[in-house]
């Protein structure tokens, strides 16, 4: 199981930010929010950050090992 680092999962997540405003901002596709108001990750980007790996090298990803990530 792989763990990020906070700057690992930043980096991510502004590819991820950086494509939704290339290609879906325009079709009104939200984004969710990195983080909270407490400032813990939310789990909808947490998802979308561990699928993003690599990206655009991206790899098949389990449920499992999703929801092992998430925790």
């Amino acid at each position: 199981m792989k763990r990020l680092s906070d700057k690992a999962i930043k980096k991510i997540y502004g590819i991820i930010c950086n494509c939704h405003k290339k290609y879906l901002a325009k079709y009104g596709v939200k984004l969710p929010k990195l983080t909270d108001a407490k400032g813990n990750y939310t789990k909808d980007a947490l998802v979308l950050v561990y699928l993003a790996q690599g990206y655009p090298k991206t790899r098949e990803v389990s449920k499992g090992e999703l929801t092992q990530f998430i925790r």
